[in-house]
């Protein structure tokens, strides 16, 4: 299920929308809702440049679902972020909760 939820994510052309889909699953992983990271890891991690993802983050907070600091981002409004990422996140998720044990923030 992960593996196709790569796949499906990956196949989208739209930055914004991969950023999202990345963005939910580095907050399902952390305490809180401030990630700890830069624009140059966040590039790598989705294979683009510095500056795409720049632009990306600007379109997300410009949208009120996030904030940008220095070397960090808060996700301000979960919801809003799962359905910028459209149908690329939520799936994997789910199945492993149904699967396994409960996993990562609450779905919306």
């Amino acid at each position: 299920m992960q593996v196709g939820s790569n796949a499906m994510a990956n196949l989208s052309d739209r930055l914004d929308v991969r950023l999202a889909r990345w963005l939910l699953m580095c907050h399902d992983r952390v305490d809180g809702d401030m990630i700890h990271i830069t624009h140059d890891y966040m590039a790598v991690m989705l294979g683009t440049h510095r500056s795409a993802v720049t632009s990306a983050l600007h379109v997300l907070e410009g949208e009120r679902m996030i904030q940008t600091e220095r070397g960090s981002v808060r996700i301000v409004d979960r919801p809003r972020l799962e359905t910028a990422a459209q149908d690329t996140y939520g799936l994997a998720e789910a199945e492993y909760r149904r699967l396994v044990a409960p996993f990562g923030k609450s779905p919306a």
